[in-house]
């Protein structure tokens, strides 16, 4: 698994207040397109958060469950750790650890809204799912970005993990 560490803010151990964890799924069919979440006005591929009593790989499958409607099978472990220290994390003034793990899932299965439990936030800010062509992918992201209609971090975060995958996997989908 690779690990990519950004630490604009120069943070070190003893600044951080609490730790986050979260896993994130890059969700691709057999048409080479990747499935993405939109929600509380940006993009991002689908996930959450990890509850104390959770291994990683439960929670992936939790979260795109509860998310998709799609019920899935870990195959293999994640293949991307991104460890984000922030200063000012969702603006609430926190110094927080943010680790997120990135899986990989291939499957034709389609989002089955009869099956997803969003949160709170999600049903008060529209959440939607759509698909993109995974080579369009980091256009779409760029674009979006520039129109402001993503979260930047997100959106850099987005496209460092398009970066990885490649590296990793090349043309592999």
């Amino acid at each position: 698994m690779r690990k990519l560490i950004i630490n604009d803010n120069h943070l070190i151990e003893e600044d951080i207040e609490s730790k986050v964890i979260r896993v994130k799924g890059l969700i691709i069919n057999s048409q080479g397109k990747i499935l993405l979440a939109h929600n509380n006005h940006t993009y991002q591929f689908p996930g959450g958060h990890k509850e104390d009593y959770e291994e990683l790989d439960e929670c992936i499958l939790r979260e795109i469950k509860d998310e998709t409607g799609i019920s899935l099978q870990i195959k293999e472990g994640p293949f991307l750790n991104i460890i984000t220290y922030d200063s000012n994390y969702f603006n609430t003034g926190k110094k927080v650890e943010n680790s997120i793990y990135y899986y990989r899932f291939f499957t034709d299965e389609v989002p089955n809204f009869d099956e997803t439990h969003y949160d709170e936030l999600e049903l008060e800010t529209d959440f939607d799912l759509f698909y993109v062509d995974f080579k369009d992918l980091k256009a779409f992201i760029e674009r979006h970005m520039k129109e402001g209609n993503i979260d930047s971090k997100i959106a850099k975060e987005m496209l460092s993990v398009i970066s990885i995958y490649e590296e990793e996997f090349g043309g592999e989908r």
